[in-house]
């Protein structure tokens, strides 16, 4: 397993890690709120609208409405 660092070490450490990701941050959040460049967003697919009928079972599908009776 890796040393434990000194004190020192770990905050060089943490200031390296996240000075990147503050001014990476910062410079889209300038050219969002300063520039007026539109917020990326993902594309989205639109839904396929759920069918209405049971064309989509198979036929020796039921759904449950067919149980097997109890023989006395």
């Amino acid at each position: 397993m890796a040393q434990k660092l000194p004190p020192q070490a770990r905050r060089l450490r943490t200031i390296i890690v996240t000075v990147p990701i503050m001014a990476a941050t910062a410079y889209v959040l300038y050219e969002r709120l300063v520039l007026g460049k539109p917020r990326r967003t993902l594309p989205r697919e639109t839904p396929q609208p759920l069918p209405t009928t049971n064309e989509s079972l198979p036929e020796n599908f039921h759904a449950g409405s067919e149980r097997p009776s109890k023989r006395e």
